[in-house]
């Protein structure tokens, strides 16, 4: 009897709630870190029980219960994909995606479903087939997460050839180093032609300061993983790991190079102390560093907004209800990137040598600031995905975003080389460009190089891979000659059909 009991309790829903949150988190895998999930799993897990134990009460029928908690699930993590995927439709010029229609369509099938259950189901007598294909639902993205981490569980550092391992400098008075990484910032011609906006001031307020910006460069690859992979291990992908090849699609197998990379490697020999900060993108956390500095946390995580878009919680969302409780994603974003910019500022002050990695996601979307530093947000439903924005508001949201953080990167340069006591190394640089528009406006970056008290032929055409073969090279003995500068573009979905991207800027 026990026995029945437990094989027909409806176990069905406990999975059906824990499948969105999981299969969320092995789509991102590797993206987002998995203990920001948690929260997400026992919320849906608790609401899950109080609804099933509250319907229970009020029907006394235990499996009508579980029937209908199993219906508002499926509907309520259902909705925000339905909706995501027919948001700019449009019928004879009739625009579908609309709260309004879909929300009445879904508490439509909701009253539906639930009156079946009730008047008309008079077997229910499936609880232990419906729990065995649940379980094996579920099933499905736990393998790939728990595969997933025991493949990366023992990645290793990059190993230094043998000819590249150098002694520090005789010279004690080593100079900090900031690679700061300014998140699709385009070539000034790009932003001209396609945004409108003209950044020559903030490229010749670097100049002013002794940068030497290389107004035609190009990055190597055309997104961040990629690009991070080939600046940070001063090489092309196809040398670092034979494995990405154009029919591999594994996108995991770059992830290592990053957070192991060859630059903090050297940095690490040479004594340095590794000082990065958190994006809230997992990619480019990079790991063995001695200070990682994280904004205080309050609301959402990354991935609780991001499960939260992809449920009927969207409709609050755009609705403007969290964003009065200043918990939103957009709000996360600003106060992580006010703090970055402030901590940065105050690194000249702390005893040195230090090199330091700073990932800002600006100008990428989501949009939240306006051209002064204020808040401000381009369209009522906001995103990191550059589609979902119309082209009239991923420009103006990409231009006040590009202006505030050209202004206060100048100002941050500037504080820096005053308040270091020893003259620093400053390299400002595009990841990729705007993602917007064409394959070739993508690859178009900002790319400015600080190299005090040394005489260093630079060239406009530079690109990432050659950054830090230039900078071993000038400033610590190394040997490393500067490879062709080269650009491949890719996909999303292929990252490794690589289509090179000539450079036509003169």
């Amino acid at each position: 009897m026990k026995k029945n009991k437990f094989i027909n309790f409806p176990w069905y829903t406990l999975f059906f709630a824990l499948y969105s949150p999981l299969a969320l988190l092995a789509y991102n895998i590797g993206q987002v870190d998995i203990s920001t999930t948690l929260r997400s799993l026992l919320v849906s897990l608790g609401i899950t029980l109080i609804l099933l134990a509250l319907l229970k009460t009020l029907l006394k029928d235990l499996q009508k219960a579980g029937l209908i908690v199993a219906l508002i699930i499926i509907l309520f993590f259902s909705y925000g994909h339905i909706y995501l995927s027919i948001k700019n439709f449009q019928l004879g010029g009739f625009l579908v995606g609309r709260h309004r229609y879909l929300a009445v369509i879904w508490s439509g099938l909701a009253i539906f479903g639930i009156w079946w259950i009730l008047k008309k189901l008079h077997s229910t007598a499936f609880a232990s087939s419906l729990n065995l294909i649940a379980l094996l639902l579920v099933l499905f993205p736990i393998t790939q997460i728990i595969s997933f981490t025991m493949e990366n569980a023992g990645d290793e550092q990059v190993t230094l050839p043998e000819h590249q391992q150098k002694n520090a400098p005789a010279d004690e008075n080593l100079p900090d180093v900031y690679y700061i990484v300014l998140d699709s910032y385009g070539r000034s011609d790009v932003l001209q032609k396609d945004l409108d906006y003209d950044n020559s001031s903030f490229l010749e307020d670097l100049e002013n300061l002794g940068f030497y910006v290389a107004r035609c460069s190009q990055s190597n690859y055309a997104n961040t993983e990629l690009s991070l992979a080939s600046s940070l291990n001063l090489d092309y992908l196809n040398v670092l790991n034979e494995e990405l090849t154009p029919e591999t699609t594994d996108r995991f197998l770059v992830w290592p190079l990053v957070k192991h990379n060859l630059v903090v490697k050297k940095f690490i020999d040479l004594g340095y102390t590794i000082r990065a900060f958190d994006t809230d993108f997992n990619i480019s956390d990079i790991e063995s560093v001695d200070y990682f500095y994280t904004a205080p946390q309050r609301g959402f995580n990354g991935f609780e907004n991001l499960l939260l878009q992809t449920t009927a919680g969207i409709i609050l969302d755009d609705a403007g209800i969290f964003r009065n409780f200043h918990i939103t994603a957009d709000d996360i974003k600003y106060n992580r990137i006010l703090f970055t910019l402030d901590t940065l500022e105050k690194i000249p002050q702390l005893s040195g040598p230090d090199f330091i990695f700073v990932h800002l996601l600006l100008p990428h979307p989501r949009f939240v600031f306006g051209p002064d530093g204020e808040m401000t947000i381009v369209q009522k439903f906001s995103s990191n995905k550059s589609e979902y924005y119309s082209d009239e508001n991923y420009i103006k949201g990409y231009k006040n975003q590009a202006i505030f953080i050209s202004n206060r990167i100048t100002e941050i340069a500037k504080d820096i080389i005053q308040n270091s006591s020893n003259p620093p190394i400053i390299i400002i640089q595009g990841d990729h460009g705007p993602n917007h528009f064409s394959e070739a406006d993508r690859m178009g970056i900002i790319n400015a190089y600080y190299f005090p008290e040394v005489t260093q032929e630079f060239y406009s055409t530079i690109t990432p891979v050659n950054s830090f073969r230039l900078l071993f090279s000038t400033y610590f003995g190394e040997d490393y000659p500067l490879l062709d500068d080269l650009s491949y573009y890719s996909t999303y979905k292929n990252p490794y059909q690589f289509e090179e991207i000539p450079n036509e800027c003169r």
